[in-house]
Order: C-alpha cells, then structure tokens, then sequence
C-alpha cells in the first residue's frame, strides 16, 4: 500500500478585482490575449479567464463577416480588413514576445503595426484612444453623454479593464480614469455584448460582470 500523501491542487489565482470610488477594475493574470470573431466563447471553456467586447461592429447581421468590424484587426494571428470607423484613432496590439502596446494609428497606419504582430501570432484591434502616455484625449463621446463605460487600460504597469459602477457622464469617467492613474486607455464597445462579460473567479466558476435587465 503507497501512504504517500497526494499533492493538493494548485489553486489559481485568475482575476484582481478591485472597486475604488466610482471604478471597479478587473486585473487579469493571464499567458495569452486574443481577439475572437465569429463565436463568442464559452463560458465552460476553463482557459478563458476573462471575456469582454472590444471592437466596433458596423451593421447588424445574419452571418459574421470580418468587414462588418470596425478598422483592421488581428485574430488568431491572422491579419483582417475592417471598415474605416472615423473615432478609431488608436491600436492595441499583444504578442507573447512583445507583450502589449497602445498606439496613436488611425486607420491608414493601423495596417503595418497589426500585420507585424500578425506575424508574431498576437493580436490586435482599433478603438477610440481615451488616454496614450497620460495624454487625455477626447475620445468617442460628447463630455455630457451618460451610459456605464468600459475601457482596456495601463495602470501601474498591468493591464486591466476598467469600468464605472454606474452610468455617468463620460467626461467624468475620463476624470476618474485620469485621478486614478492610468497612462494609457482605449474604449472598449459594449453594445449588446456587454450583457456577455465575464471573469473566472478562483474556484473556476464563472462571474457575470453585468446583467443586462429582461
């Protein structure tokens, strides 16, 4: 008989979440970014950890299709033609090697940079910059316009995604973005997929991050 004690599991720690004042961040501690079209993934899916809309999408559909997206884009290290979408003045890139980067392209430079970490097997999409190297920009809402707003950010050298607790103005969101910290940010769509955002607790359960009424 083997009284060898058996190793207990490794318990993983998947998500930071932290609320503060009218902020609730969301600290990933992942290996691996992607940018996934088509299919939204699966909540059983134990190696997703955290889930949430990014790009602009222009119409609404019967089939998916790579040119409904708003500005290019990289999946699944594949590069992708969008649409031109006039408040995309920003790129958000990751690569295993490189890690992430914010970046000031518009459209007619966003090509290279995400073809580049196409090459790498990363991923990448183009968004409305709020904030790039703590400079504030104005991004893609009137200063008075109140909804309950998201954005991918750098704060304190990590990558998160931050979301106000209640509907508020977004100048007042960029404000609390900007007293908070964050050096860099870029909006981050909610639309209809905002009711599908999630993050894997500890335990491996999943926690919806927002339930959407009805």
């Amino acid at each position: 008989e083997n009284n060898t004690a058996k190793a207990k599991p490794v318990k993983k720690h998947h998500v930071d979440v932290e609320k503060r004042d009218s902020l609730i961040i969301y600290r990933p501690v992942f290996k691996r970014i992607d940018l996934v079209t088509g299919t939204m993934p699966s909540k059983d899916r134990g190696d997703v950890i955290l889930c949430f809309e990014a790009a602009f999408t222009g119409q609404l559909l019967d089939e998916f299709k790579h040119s409904n997206i708003a500005g290019h884009h990289v999946s699944g290290g594949a590069f992708y033609k969008g649409y031109k979408c006039g408040p995309n003045n920003g790129v958000f890139t990751w690569d295993a090697k490189s890690g992430w980067r914010f970046y000031n392209y518009g459209h007619a430079n966003s090509e290279a940079v995400l073809k580049k970490v196409a090459e790498k097997g990363g991923m990448g999409f183009c968004q409305s910059l709020l904030i790039h190297n703590g400079k504030r920009f104005k991004g893609c809402f009137k200063p008075e316009s109140k909804n309950i707003y998201r954005s991918l950010c750098e704060l304190d050298g990590r990558l998160c995604v931050i979301d106000c607790t209640f509907s508020m103005p977004f100048g007042q969101y960029l404000d609390a973005l900007i007293s908070l910290g964050v050096t860099n940010a870029i909006y981050c769509d909610m639309g209809t997929g905002w009711n599908y955002s999630w993050y894997r607790d500890d335990d491996g359960s999943v926690k919806e991050i927002f339930h959407t009424p009805g």
